[in-house]
C-alpha cells in the first residue's frame, strides 16, 4: 500500500473549492497527467450528496492508466471521497476535506491510498504516481486562482468600501 497526505491553507471559500474538486470533467484542463475524463453517470441524493461515476485516463511517459471512479461529494460533511472501481489498481481511495477558516480561507486536505494490481507496473509507475499526487493540491489552488481571482478582488474592494463608510 502506498499513501500520500497533504494539506494547505488556501485563500478561497470552502464551497468554491468543493465545487472545483467535484467538477471531475474539467480535470484534463489542469490536473497533472489527467488526459481525459468521461462522465458515465451523475445523481444527486437529498439533501446534498452527489455521486459521480467517471472513467479517467491518466498518462505519463509511455504509460496510460484507464480506470473507473466513484466520486461521492458530500457538501454537508464538506468532504469528497473517490474510489477506483476497476483498472490496473487493486484499490485507490482518495479523500478531500474542506475545513473553513473564516469566510475566505479553507484548510484543504488531500490524501490518497493506493496499490497496483501488477507488481511490475507498481515498480515502474510508483514514483511517477507519487509525484503526480504531490502536484495535485497546487494544481487545484492554481485553478482556483484562475477561476476566482476577479471574485476575490471584488470582495476585497467591497470590504474596503464598507470599512470607509
Amino acid at each position: 500500500m502506498t499513501s500520500f497526505h497533504t494539506s494547505k491553507l488556501v485563500a478561497y471559500p470552502w464551497s468554491d473549492l468543493f465545487n472545483l474538486v467535484a467538477d471531475v470533467t474539467r480535470y484534463p484542463e489542469f490536473v497533472p497527467n489527467c488526459r481525459d475524463v468521461q462522465l458515465l453517470s451523475r445523481r444527486v441524493e437529498p439533501p446534498e450528496l452527489t455521486i459521480i461515476i467517471s472513467r479517467m485516463n491518466v498518462g505519463f511517459s509511455v504509460f496510460e492508466l484507464v480506470y473507473t471512479n466513484r466520486t461521492t461529494a458530500d457538501a454537508i460533511a464538506r468532504r469528497i471521497d473517490v474510489e477506483a472501481l476497476d483498472g490496473p489498481l487493486r484499490y485507490l481511495w482518495a479523500h478531500w476535506r474542506f475545513e473553513p477558516k473564516g469566510e475566505r480561507q479553507t484548510d484543504l486536505r488531500f490524501s490518497v491510498d493506493y496499490e497496483f494490481s501488477n507488481p511490475l507496473l507498481a515498480g515502474v509507475a510508483a514514483g511517477v504516481f507519487g509525484a503526480m499526487f504531490g502536484k495535485i493540491l497546487n494544481a487545484f489552488e492554481e485553478r482556483a486562482a484562475h477561476l476566482f481571482r476577479g471574485r476575490a478582488a471584488a470582495h476585497t474592494a467591497a470590504q474596503r468600501r464598507l470599512t470607509t463608510i
